[in-house]
Parts: C-alpha cells; structure tokens; sequence
C-alpha cells in the first residue's frame, strides 16, 4: 500500500515539474490558458443539468380522488411490498 502511495506521489511530483518546465516561457502559458479554456467551453455544454420544463409530467402534484384509474393504480402499487413481504413470512 506505501509502495502505491510512493509511486502515485512520483508521478505527480513528476507532472509538476515538466509543467513548471513547460510554461516558464510566457507565450507557452498563453497558448495553455487559450487550449485549457477551448476545452473548457467544450466540457460546459454536457456538464450543464436539463431543465425540467423537458420532463412530460401530465399528472403531478395532488391527484385527483375521482381518477379511478389512477387511484386503483396507486392502490395497487402500494400494496406490492406488503404482498412480498407476506410471501417472505
């Protein structure tokens, strides 16, 4: 487990230094900050959530008591678990 700890320590302490070697030239660290930012304005896009205007939702909220199918459906599946768990006694 230290030897992990070690090599992942190495690695990093590796990364760290070829990239303080690599943009020490200012024109090196433009050219990162233009390419960091590039690809961050491509990640942005899949990481942003979906509104919830998209969602098809007809009947939310407080449903009505005269919606017999609906209520015989919410019945129904309420008494799923009591059911299984009858069976398991």
């Amino acid at each position: 487990m230290k030897k992990k700890y070690l090599l992942l320590s190495g690695f990093a302490i590796s990364a760290a230094g070829v990239t303080s070697y690599l943009l020490r030239k200012g024109s090196n660290r433009t050219m990162a900050k233009m390419m960091a930012n590039e690809v961050i304005e491509k990640i942005i896009p899949f990481m942003k959530k979906d509104d919830d205007t998209n969602l098809p939702v007809k009947k939310a909220g407080h449903p009505d008591p005269y919606d017999y199918e609906d209520t015989k459906m919410v019945g129904e599946g309420s008494m799923y678990p009591v059911n299984y768990y009858n069976k398991k006694q």
